[in-house]
């Protein structure tokens, strides 16, 4: 929380021997506009000392007026850090709102674990918004609409009645407003050429997939754009310690979302947090894999990669 706030000593007027003000103001973000200004006028006792007043430590002699009036300070100085803290939390809260209620569709790419997990996760969110899962199995497409069930993955968590699979790519991107993309990295170049005409190119691409090319060594954020032949498909990474299986049990877990575009990357985690989803965002972003080898078992590769 401190990190939130920068608190400011109005030293250019000497205070008065029986008034000091503070004024706390929120650090400022881009883009944030901040109608709360919290200040505090805080009454000192006549006998309060000097010492105190220059922010020393009273001596033992501090009359029974001093004492009573760092109380007053140490009081007053607590009211107005929690009017703050509530404002913040609002402001927190209606940005999350505010994105929630601009989004009607997500599209989730993938009918696999952690596809699944995530499309439950969202379409819980707002039950007014659907999300689409595009999968090829007919037959998990009529699981998941008739009976909200996935029986290859889950079968015994009943899905959200908002979350619905098609096979069709037209159907499941069309006014789609965030991407999901779970698809295994291996499959996901090919994938992505073949429903690459019914994306929009301002779609925002939320890689789940982990991992590196075998043939290639490119990652997430170098495939998706070249097999949708758009560099400036709009991307974002979504990774961290979290497992699909805690998702479906609402288990405490936590993940990063990173995008060169910072205001991208606050959206989805706006989106996407809850109670037991813990979502950061970063410019950075890392990527890391660890794959053996055919040529030599004992030789394994790794690259990391920064968008800073």
């Amino acid at each position: 929380m401190a990190s939130l706030l920068h608190v400011s000593f109005l030293s250019s007027v000497p205070p008065s021997p029986e008034h000091r003000r503070i004024l706390l103001l929120p650090a400022r973000r881009p883009g944030m506009k901040f109608p709360l200004t919290v200040s505090a006028t805080l009454p000192l006792a006549s006998g309060y000392p000097d010492s105190l007043a220059q922010g020393k430590r009273p001596s033992s002699s501090v009359s029974d007026g001093g004492v009573e009036g760092v109380k007053d300070r140490r009081r007053a100085v607590k009211i107005a850090w929690e009017k703050l803290v509530r404002w913040s939390r609002s402001w927190r809260s209606k940005a999350r709102a505010d994105v929630l209620e601009k989004t009607n569709k997500v599209v989730v790419l993938g009918g696999g674990s952690f596809g699944t997990a995530m499309a439950a996760h969202v379409a819980g969110k707002k039950a007014e918004m659907e999300v689409a899962m595009l999968v090829r199995d007919e037959q998990v497409c009529r699981s998941i609409n008739e009976r909200h069930r996935n029986p290859k993955y889950f079968p015994d968590f009943e899905l959200p009645e908002n979350l619905v699979a098609t096979s069709s790519p037209k159907d499941a991107l069309g006014g789609a407003d965030f991407c999901l993309h779970a698809v295994p990295v291996q499959y996901s170049s090919n994938f992505l050429q073949g429903i690459s005409e019914h994306v929009d190119p301002r779609l925002p691409f939320i890689s789940l997939s982990k991992g590196l090319e075998l043939n290639t060594l490119r990652t997430m954020s170098q495939i998706i754009p070249q097999a949708l032949r758009n560099p400036r498909q709009p991307f974002i990474v979504l990774s961290g310690p979290c497992f699909a299986k805690e998702l479906m049990k609402k288990m405490p877990t936590a993940m990063v979302a990173a995008s060169k575009d910072k205001r991208l990357a606050i959206a989805v985690q706006q989106l996407l947090a809850s109670t037991n989803l813990r979502i950061s965002s970063s410019r950075c972003g890392n990527s890391w894999c660890t794959e053996e080898c055919p040529s030599d078992s004992s030789w394994y590769c790794r690259r990391n990669e920064s968008w800073e």
